[in-house]
């Protein structure tokens, strides 16, 4: 009887063993949630057979922004590349560099669109610091320190904004 009750256990914890990593893959994957609604299923079939992903929806945030003092002006950026004051640039850390963000004051509905290209700010509290000339495009240089929504472009946007300043060059 001890040999069939070791056999019987050991044959419990092994297929417990081979299907509990299944198991958590099926609900990290998500499949049969109820989170995944009619939309979000049309809109996957409907990327297979365009063989394009399906959108992502923008994000619109809230962070805390400040500006670069002049202090920084010409000094390398975490990219590598020189600070300038003047161009449509701004810090953050942690999205990749070249992220293309459209950067809004909610006071004035002013906007402007901004490229990462240097890691910071570091102090606490804030999440974002532009360039003079971008605080100073969406009127934020005398608040010095704000809240403003921001949203992640898509990453073909540099690439289009990018054609769109060459044909302008040419001209």
């Amino acid at each position: 009887m001890r040999k069939r009750t070791k056999l019987f256990l050991t044959l419990a914890i092994g297929l417990q063993l081979y299907y509990t990593p299944l198991i958590i893959a099926e609900q990290v994957a998500g499949i049969g949630s109820d989170e995944i609604g009619q939309d979000q299923t049309a809109l996957v079939l409907d990327s297979l057979h365009t063989q394009e992903p399906p959108g992502i929806p923008a994000k619109v945030d809230t962070m805390v922004a400040t500006y670069y003092s002049r202090f920084f002006h010409g000094n390398k950026t975490a990219s590598g590349e020189r600070f300038d004051r003047m161009d449509m640039t701004c810090a953050h850390k942690t999205l990749p560099f070249n992220t293309l963000l459209k950067v809004t004051n909610p006071k004035n509905n002013k906007s402007v669109i901004v490229r990462v290209n240097d890691r910071g700010p570091f102090k606490k509290g804030r999440q974002l610091d532009l360039s003079y000339a971008a605080a100073k495009e969406i009127e934020m240089i005398k608040a010095g320190v704000m809240k403003l929504q921001v949203e992640i472009l898509p990453e073909d946007s540099l690439n289009t904004k990018l054609t769109e300043e060459n044909s302008e060059a040419v001209e």
